[in-house]
């Protein structure tokens, strides 16, 4: 497994729907994880004035930040599955909304099942 794929090294993710070689023994139910997390303000003023200079320095912090906050939600919800059994979570999906000034939440969620080699 990558480092730093959000995956639990017992726990399959995939967006998709069914997973190729493998078969859905027995399915969990629902599973969600979240992450709640805000940019600091000195943050965002540095990128302001940086971007004078980088024009690209704004949309680098915000990406890291987001990459960050969906990684932490994706690792809840691997952690969530396996405390109900499942070894994978088919369907998942990662929302992010403001959820404040400068605070930003993360929602993963998808299908926890148990899945075995075909």
């Amino acid at each position: 497994m990558k480092k730093g794929s959000g995956e639990d090294k017992n726990v399959l993710i995939t967006s998709l729907h069914s997973l190729p070689g493998y078969e859905v023994v027995e399915s969990k139910g629902f599973v969600m994880g979240s992450s709640l997390d805000f940019v600091p303000a000195d943050r965002v003023i540095y990128a302001f004035f940086a971007s004078i200079i980088n024009p690209r320095a704004r949309h680098d912090l915000y990406s890291n930040f987001f990459k960050r906050l969906r990684h932490q939600a994706i690792l809840r919800l691997s952690e969530n599955a396996k405390k109900i059994g499942a070894n994978a979570v088919l369907g998942v999906t990662v929302r992010i909304w403001r959820s404040g000034y400068g605070m930003y939440e993360a929602y993963a969620y998808g299908t926890a099942v148990e899945v075995k080699k075909e």
